[in-house]
């Protein structure tokens, strides 16, 4: 290991880098006797709120340099809990990260972030490699693509593909004076290949370890409470003899959540979520984003896949009642907010399995009294 790591309090951790280094990154080093600097010693890792702002941000770096009595560094702020940080070692390298996946950032957006909101995939990459400057920010882009595909196969919700969160940083570091040796480091070489999964996998562990609740949000664009209470309106309109709302609701939340252990179930959830993706792209073959859209009618793999779901879900029953449930949105009784022309109709698939199997239980506990 070449780093020293030390935990200074609950909300900064410092690292010592073992001589100095030349950096290459998306922030500003900064120093106390010199705005600047090109050679460090130091990088600071420091837990902020996710509201966090400051109108000086290079004062902030500053005052927090100056409260540790380091002359010079590179400060990364995040609102991922210190105890969170992750520290991997590599190909002659070693990286230290925080990641958190809120919110995540498109080329797609209704209204920007202003002020932005604090993102958490910040990335340090230290190489013990004689790379040039070239090649420095060569393994900067390594580590960016890296990051933007593991957002893109985590689904993050955005109004289009996401790449990361909004206030990302990454820092590539070198011992000063060991330059000029390695002139590539992309993906297909030793070191960026090392670096690229390291990030990848750490990123993907991360969004994994938050469950399929957050994946159901990522997919569907609703929490598991949020499509309770979806179900509760369809409940309530059409309730079970003898069976009070909540008693359904507490046997329908059981339900979903045995639903969401099967791979299947999520395969056509995924699915439906990608084709939203390049719906929206305009990257399905003869389908406009002005088509898409509207819902044209020249799209019928949308039923299809919310059909198939329902009936290996549910069987027969499950895919009338998913008829039933499109039809309350048709009149109005019922709305998804937010839902793209394919998910939309696996959000009314997994809708009517869960009111058919919900009716398949309360009957068979009334034949079992």
């Amino acid at each position: 290991m070449y780093l020293n790591i030390r935990r200074i309090n609950e909300d900064i951790i410092a690292i010592d880098f073992p001589k100095p280094v030349e950096v290459v990154s998306t922030l500003k080093t900064v120093s106390i006797n010199n705005s600047e600097p090109t050679i460090i010693r130091h990088a600071i890792f420091k837990h902020v709120e996710s509201n966090f702002h400051v109108d000086n941000i290079v004062e902030y770096y500053l005052k927090i340099l100056k409260e540790l009595d380091i002359e010079s560094g590179i400060v990364f702020l995040t609102a991922v809990p210190m105890d969170k940080l992750l520290h991997v070692e590599g190909y002659l390298s070693e990286i230290v990260m925080t990641i958190g996946l809120e919110p995540p950032v498109c080329i797609r957006y209704n209204q920007l972030y202003e002020p932005l909101r604090m993102g958490t995939i910040n990335i340090l990459i230290y190489v013990d490699l004689p790379l040039s400057k070239e090649a420095m920010v060569d393994l900067l882009k390594t580590a960016i693509e890296a990051k933007v595909v593991a957002s893109s196969d985590l689904l993050l919700r955005c109004k289009s593909r996401a790449v990361g969160t909004v206030t990302d940083a990454i820092a590539v570091a070198r011992p000063y004076g060991l330059d000029g040796g390695v002139l590539f480091s992309g993906m297909a070489t030793p070191i960026g290949n090392s670096v690229a999964n390291i990030v990848y996998n750490s990123i993907i562990s991360v969004g994994i370890r938050n469950g399929i609740e957050w994946l159901l949000k990522n997919c569907i664009g609703y929490s598991m409470e949020e499509f309770l209470e979806l179900f509760r309106n369809i409940y309530a309109s059409t309730p079970i003899p003898n069976i009070p709302l909540e008693k359904a609701i507490e046997k329908a939340r059981k339900i979903l959540h045995r639903i969401l252990k099967d791979p299947n179930v999520w395969s056509f959830i995924i699915a439906a979520r990608e084709l939203d993706l390049h719906g929206s792209s305009g990257t399905v073959p003869g389908l406009t984003t002005d088509e898409y859209s509207s819902d044209t009618i020249k799209i019928v793999a949308d039923e299809l896949l919310g059909i198939s779901l329902a009936l290996y879900v549910g069987g027969a029953n499950a895919m009338f009642a998913m008829y039933w449930i499109e039809n309350m949105k048709k009149i109005g009784k019922l709305k998804y907010n937010g839902a793209g022309l394919y998910i939309d109709d696996i959000i009314s698939a997994i809708l009517g399995s869960l009111y058919t199997l919900l009716i398949n239980e309360i009957d068979r506990g009334s034949s079992n009294e």
